[in-house]
C-alpha cells in the first residue's frame, strides 16, 4: 500500500492505494495536471469533463466500428 497526498484548494487529502494502482494513479495525475503541487476545483472539473468527452468519443467510435462489422457479417 502507498500513501499519496493530494492538495485541493489548499486542503490536503491523504489516500492509500494498492502499490500497482498507486503508480498508475500518480502517472495519471502527472498527465492530467502537469505536476501541479496544488489543484483547484476548476482544474479537476476541467479534467473530468475532458476525460468524459474522450471516453464518449472512444465509445462512439467503438459503436460505429461494431455497426460496420455487423453490417459486413449480416
Amino acid at each position: 500500500m502507498k500513501k499519496i497526498t493530494i492538495s485541493i484548494s489548499a486542503k490536503s487529502f491523504d489516500i492509500t492505494l494498492e502499490d500497482e494502482f498507486a503508480k498508475f494513479f500518480e502517472s495519471e495525475l502527472e498527465r492530467l495536471f502537469k505536476n501541479k503541487n496544488s489543484l483547484e476545483v476548476k482544474d479537476i472539473l476541467a479534467s473530468f469533463i475532458q476525460e468524459c468527452h474522450d471516453r464518449f468519443e472512444s465509445e462512439k467510435m467503438q459503436r460505429d466500428i461494431l455497426q460496420k462489422v455487423e453490417e459486413k457479417l449480416f
